[in-house]
């Protein structure tokens, strides 16, 4: 007769692997909430920044105007400074502000619920056939309402350049 020895875990080391999960999971989980957190910012910034650089793009491509907008419903331009609630990118060769039907709407985005995306006092951005952009420098800040001090802020100069910052003053986070 041979007797099989049998291996596991006794009561007390199973004990411990969970003591030093619970250990590991308290400090981990909330470092994780911020690295979410500053994701979301960072996704939602980078998405702009690339929408219109789409819309740079094409301006150049068409050699004419194309612009930019919050929009709620896709179609037309809500003549407010809130991204959040979505925007469109559309051809604007006439210079009207809003997009002359459907046919010239070139790209829609859905609204950003979680976060707060706001203009100060530009309600689009409108690129020109050689890629600058009209009138003054615009920025949009990007922030997250419970944390304001993660905030991000694209921003499109006159030349067309447009760039993604992490230098925003948690107070600009005001939506005005």
């Amino acid at each position: 007769m041979t007797t099989e020895r049998q291996s596991g875990l006794t009561l007390i080391e199973l004990m411990i692997a969970v003591s030093v999960m619970a250990v590991i999971l308290t400090t981990a989980v909330p470092a994780l909430g911020n690295f979410m957190a500053q994701q979301r910012l960072t996704a939602a910034a980078n998405q702009l920044v690339s929408h219109l650089n789409y819309a740079r793009h094409e301006a150049v491509f068409r050699n004419q105007p194309v612009a930019a907008c919050p929009s709620s419903n896709g179609l037309a331009c809500t003549g407010g400074n809130r991204w959040d609630i979505g925007w469109i990118v559309y051809l604007d060769p006439e210079k009207k502000g809003q997009p002359d039907g459907p046919e010239d709407v070139l790209r829609v985005v859905e609204p950003r619920e979680s976060l707060l995306m706001h203009s100060a006092g530009r309600y689009r951005v409108r690129f020109q056939g050689h890629g600058g952009a009209y009138g003054t420098n615009l920025t949009i800040r990007v922030c997250a309402p419970e944390d304001p001090d993660k905030a991000r802020a694209v921003i499109v100069s006159n030349p067309g350049r447009i760039r993604s910052t992490r230098d925003v003053d948690p107070s600009e986070c005001g939506g005005d």
